[in-house]
């Protein structure tokens, strides 16, 4: 019975922190802010939409659910009602739609470690009876939202920001607009030479308080950092220019290095291949470097084996896809890699029968693998005796009935191998296996 009271008393206090809000919309609104944290995005659409279900539905329409997080919530700026975008509900959202299941959300009995602000954005909401001023909406904000004037930014959600570099920040020398510029504006970068995609350092030669900067990297692109990291799309050798301003009287003191950076152009890899015509047990796959601005070439399979060089060969025993990747480098040891996987298969891979009697009964009669029936392949099937012979060959759907070149016929208990080699986008792809005919 005990047990049974504290379920009750938990099911009535979790009922009492569920109730929907009552007073129609605005007073809806009003609760919801009290536990608002912040604003994220906030959309005007929304906001029309979320007013049209309210206005229809009390509080909400039944699809709207009120969302109670750090990125999440409603605001009465200035007059207008904005909304952020809805999310989906989390451990820490309180649905409190009319539809909402109180017995599904585990919502804790524990006070909230911002309860003293919840408090005071109450008595911000509810002293007066009216909307709460833009000066009184600052108390709904928490401490990682910067407010500028009545302008709420916030950081984009799932973004996380690297931590800024403690730099020692010296005062603006009292002879600084006398400085030759060398001085004045002093910069280093990290590296002078790299490769397209490389991130390079730069930085002031001392950093200074009361001022603003604004790096040029002679790309298009700009900088307002005072050690800023930026990436070269393209190769070139690039002017760098560092401009500083004081901003007591916006003196403003520049400095251009050029052709300070030099960003050499990676190699394009690139690579074909070939496969064996006939029949093999261990089929050897014949690779051809086909890259562009490369000196040199190293191969890699199936990310074990190795080899150097423009044109190598692979024996590639096991059947299945493999993996070939060719790393390209350049004169300056710029790199790129091409990957493509080249398949070894057996009759598995194209439906193969294993059985082969073409005796004229009408059952297995002709050989042919049933995935090349596919009108969209582009093949070429192969059959061949013990001794290498070629006794079928095709690139169109025709299957062997046993016929040899000699006139003869496919005699019970003798082996033949074939192959198929099939034509893909980048390369081709290789089967092969025997049959015995029964």
């Amino acid at each position: 019975m005990a047990s049974g009271k504290i379920e009750d008393a938990v099911s009535e206090e979790r009922d009492n922190k569920r109730k929907k809000p009552v007073g129609g919309f605005e007073q809806g609104l009003k609760k919801t802010l009290r536990k608002a944290p912040g604003l994220a995005a906030p959309s005007w659409a929304t906001m029309q939409t979320a007013m049209a279900g309210g206005a229809a539905g009390g509080a909400a329409a039944a699809s709207w659910r009120w969302i109670i997080g750090p990125v999440a919530g409603a605001a009465m700026i200035g007059g207008a009602l904005w909304f952020t975008d809805p999310v989906e509900p989390t451990l820490d959202a309180v649905d409190m739609s009319p539809t909402a299941n109180s017995a599904s959300e585990d919502i804790s009995a524990e006070p909230s470690a911002n309860t003293a602000s919840e408090n005071a954005s109450e008595s911000a909401l509810n002293v007066t009876g009216s909307e709460p001023s833009v000066d009184d909406m600052s108390i709904l904000f928490d401490e990682s939202t910067e407010t500028v004037g009545s302008e709420v930014l916030e950081s984009e959600p799932g973004i996380a920001e690297a931590a800024p570099e403690e730099v020692e920040l010296t005062p603006v020398p009292e002879d600084w607009a006398s400085l030759p510029a060398e001085r004045a504006a002093a910069f280093e970068t990290d590296i002078k030479a790299a490769c397209v995609g490389t991130e390079i350092g730069f930085r002031m030669g001392q950093p200074m308080k009361e001022v603003r900067v604004l790096w040029n990297f002679g790309d298009g692109q700009f900088s307002s950092q005072s050690s800023p990291r930026h990436v070269f799309k393209a190769p070139g050798t690039y002017d760098i220019t560092l401009s500083v301003t004081r901003i007591s009287d916006g003196l403003i003191r520049t400095r251009t290095i050029e052709n300070l950076v030099t960003i050499h152009p990676k190699p394009e890899a690139d690579f074909t291949w070939e496969v064996p015509a006939t029949a093999a047990t261990v089929p050897r796959i014949a690779l051809r470097n086909r890259s562009r601005d490369a000196a040199s070439a190293t191969w890699v399979v199936d990310g074990e084996s190795s080899l150097a060089g423009e044109s190598v060969a692979f024996d590639l025993p096991r059947v299945g896809e493999h993996r070939i990747q060719l790393v390209a480098s350049s004169p300056e040891g710029c790199q790129s890699v091409a990957t493509h996987d080249i398949e070894v298969g057996s009759r598995f891979g194209l439906g193969a029968s294993a059985r082969f009697s073409p005796d004229g009964d009408g059952r297995y009669d002709t050989f042919f693998p049933r995935k090349l029936m596919n009108e969209d392949l582009s093949f070429v099937f192969r059959v061949e005796d013990t001794t290498g012979h070629i006794v079928h060959e095709t690139v169109e759907i025709q299957a062997w009935d046993g016929g040899l070149p000699d006139g003869g016929r496919a005699q019970p208990g003798e082996r033949f191998r074939w192959t198929a080699v099939l034509q893909g986008e980048v390369g081709p792809s290789y089967f092969s296996d025997e049959v015995v005919v029964e």
